[in-house]
Formats: structure tokens, sequence, C-alpha cells
């Protein structure tokens, strides 16, 4: 229905980045009316568009006014056929009004000021060249003007008393008896009084007089007609007001969630290139490890080679899940913002639905390149057990950098963000590779505690070589393989008390801790005045 009223109807099936300019100012529109707001402000909606597109865009405006909306919005220098589409206008020159009330008083009034606006003029661009100084007025004398008029305005209308009505309304019945009103003259209509900028068209007059010629009504007079008519209007106005008044429910929280779900997969259906991207990488870079380090995991002569793999593996999959939400998800931000501050949705839900697509996203990239790579290197031929903690924990440790991606991403600009990001993997890598724990100095060793990466990274070694793993094979042309026992490699590493289930409720507490203070960030940007 809102595509209709628009005029977009016919552009149902085509996606957003392929509308003109005036479609998609027009699908902003429908946007912000899906909640059939009574008050809707727009900031400059002309801006970019050419003469035939802002024209529409205002008649859709003024069509939407007429409707029963209020529609607020900037303007610089409209044409004059855009200019009269305004009910009211506010001229603001260096933080004062210069003038406030209906267009069309605009030129009276400045000629009460001794500003004749030609008649070939536009009276936007009069006012305008006022406002600049080029017709060497006063503007504080303009200022003081517009507010004298303002009070005046609404002294008259606003709060008019109810005796002064009836005194109005008697006057104007008596001349109708007496045949005594002009063509020309203007009545005020008593049922408008609550908005002062209205003043009937004479021609309303000559419309009722000519409806009951023809309704052959001889006995009822115009006023009568006049009366029926603002009676039923008053009453179409009572039916529309009782029908936006009803009780509206908001969505549960399941259905919201269920509907931003939803969006996201479309989408990402729709706009599949980075997704596809983060696929084919993680193939491609398995693909490269795996044959660079081919059959090293079964050799008691690889095995620093397979420790530099499995190193390599961790360091990849952290940095994949962390920067891909880190270059992502600050754009996300600002469509957030503006679509939480319209209350189309709540953050929980937004968030809920943003992590349950990017978590299993990233799982299958990770488990696709864990599964090539293993293969590759020869660390298929363990047992099987072995290489589902290897998947496991490999997926926790890219997961635990996600999170810490959304973390850096909702609280740091973007460019300060990409810098940050991988150095504080940089740092939690450090502490799972490059120092042993008795060599770090003691005023850092809370990081070896806090490292996800150094949890991910050893329980890997622990998965490949731990939990009592056979000797590894020692080739024939070897003299001597120091390393034939995993056992000795792990105690020579000092690798060998590690636990899984430290490991894995080390990242799941990292992953949990980080969410939650990325909601609390986006919740404090969302909600700050």
């Amino acid at each position: 229905h809102i595509l209709t009223l628009l005029g977009l109807d016919h552009r149902y099936n085509v996606f957003t980045a392929k509308l003109s300019g005036g479609q998609k100012k027009r699908l902003a529109i429908a946007l912000e009316l899906i909640s059939n707001p009574p008050v809707l402000y727009l900031d400059e909606p002309t801006t970019g568009l050419d003469s035939s597109s802002c024209s529409s865009c205002v008649a859709l405006l003024k069509k939407l006014a007429l409707q029963g909306h209020t529609i607020v919005c900037t303007i610089h220098q409209p044409s004059a056929l855009i200019f009269e589409m305004f009910d009211k206008l506010y001229t603001v020159v260096d933080g004062h009004c210069m003038y406030q009330g209906p267009v069309r008083e605009l030129v009276p009034f400045l000629a009460e000021q001794q500003l004749v606006c030609p008649s070939y003029h536009n009276p936007a661009d009069y006012l305008l060249e006022v406002a600049v100084g080029e017709h060497q007025r006063d503007l504080d004398e303009l200022i003081n003007a517009a507010n004298v008029k303002y009070y005046d305005d609404v002294a008259r209308y606003r709060f008019i008393k109810p005796a002064d009505v009836t005194r109005i309304m008697a006057t104007i019945k008596e001349n109708i008896e007496g045949s005594k009103i002009s063509q020309k003259q203007t009545l005020p209509n008593v049922a408008q009084f609550s908005s002062f900028d209205y003043v009937k068209p004479a021609q309303q007059d000559l419309a009722l007089e000519e409806i009951k010629a023809l309704s052959g009504a001889s006995k009822e007079t115009t006023f009568e007609l006049q009366e029926k008519q603002q009676s039923q209007s008053l009453a179409n106005v009572t039916v529309t007001e009782k029908q936006q008044h009803l009780p509206i429910s908001s969505a549960s929280f399941l259905m919201q969630y269920l509907l931003l779900l939803q969006r996201i997969l479309m989408c990402a259906r729709r706009n599949y290139f980075l997704l596809l991207a983060r696929i084919v990488s993680h193939i491609f870079i398995g693909i490269i490890f795996g044959y660079l380090y081919m059959n090293v995991g079964n050799s008691a002569t690889s095995v620093l080679g397979n420790y530099v793999y499995l190193y390599g593996s961790t360091l990849l999959l952290v940095y994949t899940g962390k920067m891909a939400v880190v270059l992502t998800f600050p754009l996300e931000i600002d469509m957030l913002t503006r679509e939480h501050f319209n209350r189309w949705y709540k953050l929980g839900p937004y968030f809920l639905s943003l992590i349950s697509f990017e978590i299993p996203f990233q799982s299958l990239c990770t488990a696709l390149y864990i599964i090539i790579s293993v293969h590759l290197t020869g660390n298929d031929s363990v047992e099987s057990f072995r290489i589902y903690y290897f998947i496991l924990l490999g997926i926790m440790a890219s997961l635990s950098a996600q999170a810490w991606g959304f973390f850096v991403g909702a609280t740091l600009p973007t460019k300060l963000a990409v810098f940050l990001g991988p150095i504080l993997a940089v740092m939690f890598s450090v502490f799972g590779f490059c120092t042993r724990y008795i060599d770090i100095t003691p005023l850092f060793r809370w990081m070896w505690h806090l490292s996800y990466f150094r949890a991910g990274f050893h329980g890997a070694l622990n998965a490949i070589y731990g939990m009592d793993r056979n000797f590894l094979e020692c080739p024939d042309t070897a003299i001597y393989c120091h390393f034939k026992s995993p056992a000795v490699f792990l105690k020579y590493m000092m690798i060998s008390d590690v636990h899984m289930s430290d490991c894995l409720t080390l990242m799941s507490i990292v992953i949990i801790v980080m969410h939650v203070l990325t909601i609390a960030t986006l919740w404090y940007k969302l909600n700050r005045r």
C-alpha cells in the first residue's frame, strides 16, 4: 500500500542500488511511513535531485500532509512552484526567526516592511536576498516584526475566546440571510481556528451556492450547507483520530529477531560477493598451507614444521575472524542508529540476529579450512577425535577473535579500529607462541592466562600431540628422531600440562564477555543525548 501511495509499485522487484535519485528519496520516505508517524522530519529531502524529481518529491510530501501527517522539512532555494506547495514557512537567519507563518502571507508581510517583491520574482529567492543583506535592510527590524506578527496571530486565532466565536458566527449568519456577502469576501472557518494559518477561499461560498441550486434545496441557506459540511468534516476527523489512537501492540522479541534474521539472510543472498570471498579465501589458503606443510603430521622429523603449521592456522583463523567484522560492523552501526531511533526494533533482537548469522558462517569457514589443510598435511592419520578437537578449538579461537572484533568495531572509529585490531591480536598471540610462561615478566603474566590465542593454540597442540598419542614415524633415512615421542616434544615446549576443558571454558568466557561489552557499548551510543 505504501509503495503504491508513493508511486513505487512498478519498481517493487528492483534493487535499491538501481533506483533513481528521486525514487531513493521516496523509498526513504516510505520506510519512515511504515510505522505511520504523526510527525515526519526530513532534512533537505530535495538535495541532489533535478527539478522534476524535486517537484515530485515535494508534491508527495504535500499529499501526505493532506492525509493527516505533519511534515517538517528543511529546504534551500526552492522554485516558485515548490515554494507554493508549503503551508507554513519558518525562516532562520543567524539563529533568529526572520519570518514564520503561511507562505501566502510572506509577500504582504515583506511589503509592510517596505520590501516589495517584484511580480516576476520568486518570493523564496527574494527572501534569501533580504536575508543575506542585498536590499540594505536591518535584519533586526525584520526579526522584531516577525515576532510581533507571530504573537498577533496567536492572540487572534489560537487563543480566540468562545464569546468572539459566537459573535463572528452570528455576524456571518446575518450576512448570509441578508444576502450581503459579496463573492470576493473571505469568511473565517470556525472549525479551523486551531490552525491559525487557514483562510477559507472565497470560491468555497460560490461552490456551496451552486450545490444548493443543483440539488433543488431552495430552503437551505448557504450557511446551513456550510454548517453540514463542517460537521461532516469534524466527524471524519474524529473517526480518523479514533483509528489512529487504537492500541497497537509492538512486535515481540522473538518476532523482531526472526524478521531481522530474515532480512540479514535476504541481504546475504543478494550481496553474496563478500561472503563468497571469505569462503574462497579460507579454501585457497587451506590448500596453500596444505602443500607447504604436506605430510608433516605423522613424521617425527617434521614436528617443528607441524608446530609452525598449527600456529599459522591459529593465527589465520584469529585474523580472519576479527578483521571481517572490524571492517564491516562500523558500517552497520549507522543503519542501527537510524532504525533504532525510529523505534523499528530493539537492540537485543538486532544483535542476536546478527551473531546468529555471523557465528555459523565463520564456523563454516573455519571448518572448511581445517578439513582441507589437515588432510593435506597428513594430520588426519591420527584418531578421529583429535581432528574433532582441532576443529572445535579452531572454531572457538576464531569466534573469540570475532567477539573482540565486534567490540573494537562498536567502540572505535573504523580507521582506528583497523589499526588497533591487529595490534591486540599480536599482543595475545605473543603469549601463545613466542614466549614461554617462565620467560614472561611477572607484570604481564596475567595476559598469558587471559589469552584466547594461547588457549586455542595450546589446545590444538594437545589435540594433535597430547592425550597419550602413540610414537611418531621415524624415516629410515633419519639417523636420530629426538621427538619420536609426542610427550617429549610437549614437555620440551612446556605445553604438556594442558586441559582441554580449561581452554574451551576460557574461550567461551571471552566470547560471552566481549559480546556483552559490545551490547553495552551499543546501548550507550544509542541512548546518549
